[in-house]
Protein backbone atom coordinates (compact mmCIF):
# COMPACT_ATOMS: atom_id res chain seq x y z
CA UNK A 1 0.00 0.00 0.00
CA UNK A 2 1.69 3.19 -0.87
CA UNK A 3 1.95 5.88 1.55
CA UNK A 4 1.86 9.22 0.32
CA UNK A 5 3.55 11.85 2.82
CA UNK A 6 2.75 15.69 2.06
CA UNK A 7 4.54 18.39 4.23
CA UNK A 8 2.93 19.64 6.93
CA UNK A 9 -0.07 17.37 6.69
CA UNK A 10 -0.34 13.64 8.24
CA UNK A 11 0.28 10.53 5.96
CA UNK A 12 -2.31 10.30 4.09
CA UNK A 13 -2.78 6.22 2.84
CA UNK A 14 -5.10 7.26 -0.10
CA UNK A 15 -5.69 3.70 -1.50
CA UNK A 16 -9.15 1.93 -1.38
CA UNK A 17 -8.84 -0.19 2.64
CA UNK A 18 -9.49 -4.39 1.69
CA UNK A 19 -12.24 -4.53 4.58
CA UNK A 20 -13.85 -1.35 3.20
CA UNK A 21 -14.16 -2.01 -0.11
CA UNK A 22 -16.70 -4.57 -2.34
CA UNK A 23 -13.61 -5.85 -4.52
CA UNK A 24 -13.56 -9.85 -4.55
CA UNK A 25 -12.10 -10.55 -1.64
CA UNK A 26 -12.25 -13.91 -0.05
CA UNK A 27 -13.36 -14.30 3.50
CA UNK A 28 -11.22 -17.16 4.96
CA UNK A 29 -12.52 -19.30 7.93
CA UNK A 30 -10.17 -20.46 10.14
CA UNK A 31 -7.93 -19.45 13.36
CA UNK A 32 -4.96 -17.81 12.87
CA UNK A 33 -1.83 -16.33 15.52
CA UNK A 34 0.61 -14.05 14.71
CA UNK A 35 3.47 -12.49 16.75
CA UNK A 36 5.73 -9.81 16.41
CA UNK A 37 7.84 -6.76 17.17
CA UNK A 38 6.29 -3.55 17.12
CA UNK A 39 9.04 -0.70 16.64
CA UNK A 40 8.26 3.29 17.24
CA UNK A 41 10.62 5.08 15.11
CA UNK A 42 9.75 8.76 16.79
CA UNK A 43 10.94 7.26 20.10
CA UNK A 44 13.07 4.01 19.18
CA UNK A 45 10.15 1.94 21.51
CA UNK A 46 9.91 -1.66 21.29
CA UNK A 47 7.44 -4.21 22.32
CA UNK A 48 5.99 -7.94 21.59
CA UNK A 49 2.59 -8.04 19.65
CA UNK A 50 0.29 -10.74 19.76
CA UNK A 51 -2.70 -10.90 16.83
CA UNK A 52 -4.91 -13.72 17.33
CA UNK A 53 -7.73 -13.96 14.15
CA UNK A 54 -10.59 -15.85 14.99
CA UNK A 55 -12.04 -15.62 11.43
CA UNK A 56 -11.98 -13.08 8.73
CA UNK A 57 -14.19 -10.75 7.60
CA UNK A 58 -16.92 -11.50 4.94
CA UNK A 59 -17.64 -9.56 1.86
CA UNK A 60 -21.30 -8.58 2.79
CA UNK A 61 -19.99 -7.79 6.30
CA UNK A 62 -17.04 -5.34 4.75
CA UNK A 63 -20.06 -4.07 1.80
CA UNK A 64 -22.32 -3.17 5.02
CA UNK A 65 -19.48 -1.08 6.42
CA UNK A 66 -19.05 0.93 3.71
CA UNK A 67 -22.51 1.49 3.59
CA UNK A 68 -22.77 3.02 6.86
CA UNK A 69 -19.41 5.24 6.08
CA UNK A 70 -20.72 6.43 3.09
CA UNK A 71 -24.36 7.11 4.59
CA UNK A 72 -23.39 8.15 8.23
CA UNK A 73 -19.96 9.04 8.66
CA UNK A 74 -17.07 7.67 10.40
CA UNK A 75 -18.82 8.06 13.80
CA UNK A 76 -21.41 5.49 12.91
CA UNK A 77 -18.76 3.26 11.78
CA UNK A 78 -16.69 3.49 14.98
CA UNK A 79 -20.46 2.29 16.85
CA UNK A 80 -20.70 -0.24 13.97
CA UNK A 81 -17.25 -1.72 15.02
CA UNK A 82 -18.10 -2.04 18.40
CA UNK A 83 -20.07 -4.57 17.75
CA UNK A 84 -17.62 -7.00 15.72
CA UNK A 85 -15.18 -9.28 16.72
CA UNK A 86 -12.66 -10.87 14.25
CA UNK A 87 -10.02 -11.86 16.55
CA UNK A 88 -7.97 -10.12 19.20
CA UNK A 89 -4.25 -7.75 19.33
CA UNK A 90 -2.45 -7.87 22.66
CA UNK A 91 0.56 -5.14 23.12
CA UNK A 92 3.24 -6.51 25.75
CA UNK A 93 1.66 -7.90 28.83
CA UNK A 94 -1.30 -5.91 28.33
CA UNK A 95 -4.72 -7.14 28.13
CA UNK A 96 -6.38 -7.80 24.21
CA UNK A 97 -7.88 -5.60 22.25
CA UNK A 98 -11.37 -6.69 20.00
CA UNK A 99 -10.38 -6.31 16.36
CA UNK A 100 -13.15 -5.01 14.45
CA UNK A 101 -12.37 -6.54 10.64
CA UNK A 102 -9.52 -8.51 9.67
CA UNK A 103 -8.88 -8.98 5.89
CA UNK A 104 -6.61 -11.23 3.52
CA UNK A 105 -5.76 -11.68 0.08
CA UNK A 106 -2.98 -12.94 -1.90
CA UNK A 107 -0.39 -10.24 -3.16
CA UNK A 108 0.74 -12.31 -6.79
CA UNK A 109 3.41 -13.67 -5.25
CA UNK A 110 3.26 -16.17 -3.02
CA UNK A 111 2.30 -14.38 0.27
CA UNK A 112 -0.28 -12.51 1.37
CA UNK A 113 -1.45 -9.12 2.32
CA UNK A 114 -3.62 -8.76 5.48
CA UNK A 115 -5.54 -5.55 6.83
CA UNK A 116 -7.12 -5.34 10.32
CA UNK A 117 -9.27 -2.83 11.60
CA UNK A 118 -10.14 -1.42 15.14
CA UNK A 119 -11.86 0.95 17.03
CA UNK A 120 -9.18 3.02 19.04
CA UNK A 121 -9.33 3.10 22.87
CA UNK A 122 -9.85 6.49 23.51
CA UNK A 123 -8.72 7.65 26.89
CA UNK A 124 -10.48 9.75 29.37
CA UNK A 125 -8.04 12.43 29.23
CA UNK A 126 -8.83 12.66 25.87
CA UNK A 127 -12.28 13.36 26.07
CA UNK A 128 -12.05 15.97 29.15
CA UNK A 129 -9.53 17.90 27.24
CA UNK A 130 -10.88 17.57 23.94
CA UNK A 131 -7.45 16.76 22.25
CA UNK A 132 -6.95 16.74 18.79
CA UNK A 133 -6.67 12.99 18.43
CA UNK A 134 -10.36 12.31 19.23
CA UNK A 135 -11.06 12.66 15.66
CA UNK A 136 -8.70 9.53 14.72
CA UNK A 137 -10.81 7.00 16.65
CA UNK A 138 -9.48 3.73 14.24
CA UNK A 139 -6.19 2.09 14.62
CA UNK A 140 -5.20 0.08 11.21
CA UNK A 141 -2.71 -2.66 10.58
CA UNK A 142 -1.43 -4.39 7.41
CA UNK A 143 0.85 -7.49 7.32
CA UNK A 144 2.85 -8.89 4.13
CA UNK A 145 3.64 -11.95 4.88
CA UNK A 146 4.93 -14.87 3.04
CA UNK A 147 4.14 -18.20 1.84
CA UNK A 148 5.18 -19.75 5.52
CA UNK A 149 3.31 -16.43 7.32
CA UNK A 150 6.67 -14.96 8.04
CA UNK A 151 7.03 -11.00 7.52
CA UNK A 152 6.49 -7.29 8.85
CA UNK A 153 3.86 -4.86 8.93
CA UNK A 154 2.63 -1.14 9.64
CA UNK A 155 0.25 0.29 12.40
CA UNK A 156 -1.47 3.38 12.85
CA UNK A 157 -2.34 3.74 16.17
CA UNK A 158 -4.71 7.03 15.73
CA UNK A 159 -6.46 6.98 12.46
CA UNK A 160 -9.36 8.99 11.03
CA UNK A 161 -11.24 7.64 7.61
CA UNK A 162 -13.09 8.95 5.29
CA UNK A 163 -14.80 8.46 1.85
CA UNK A 164 -13.68 10.03 -1.28
CA UNK A 165 -15.19 11.11 -4.22
CA UNK A 166 -14.31 8.12 -6.29
CA UNK A 167 -15.67 6.19 -3.37
CA UNK A 168 -12.88 4.33 -1.81
CA UNK A 169 -11.50 4.68 1.63
CA UNK A 170 -8.87 7.20 2.63
CA UNK A 171 -6.74 6.74 5.99
CA UNK A 172 -5.35 9.91 7.55
CA UNK A 173 -2.70 9.44 10.48
CA UNK A 174 -2.38 11.34 13.42
CA UNK A 175 1.25 11.42 13.60
CA UNK A 176 4.06 11.45 11.05
CA UNK A 177 4.74 8.07 10.44
CA UNK A 178 2.89 4.32 11.21
CA UNK A 179 4.64 2.02 13.94
CA UNK A 180 6.14 -0.87 12.60
CA UNK A 181 5.83 -4.16 13.23
CA UNK A 182 8.61 -6.55 12.51
CA UNK A 183 9.75 -10.54 12.43
CA UNK A 184 6.29 -11.16 11.88
CA UNK A 185 5.88 -15.00 12.44
CA UNK A 186 3.06 -17.49 13.04
CA UNK A 187 2.52 -19.01 16.18
CA UNK A 188 1.72 -22.89 16.57
CA UNK A 189 -1.85 -23.45 17.74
Amino acid sequence: MPIRHIPSKPILLGVALAFLVTTALTAQPGREQLSGNLVNLNNGGTAPVLIHIDHYSSDSEVARLKGVLASKGPDALRDELWDLEAGYIRIGGGLGYPIAVARSKPDGKGGRLVRLMLDRPIAFRELVNNTRSVDYPFTYLELNLDQAGNGEGKMIVAAKVTLTGDNSVEIESLGTQPVRILQVRPRPR
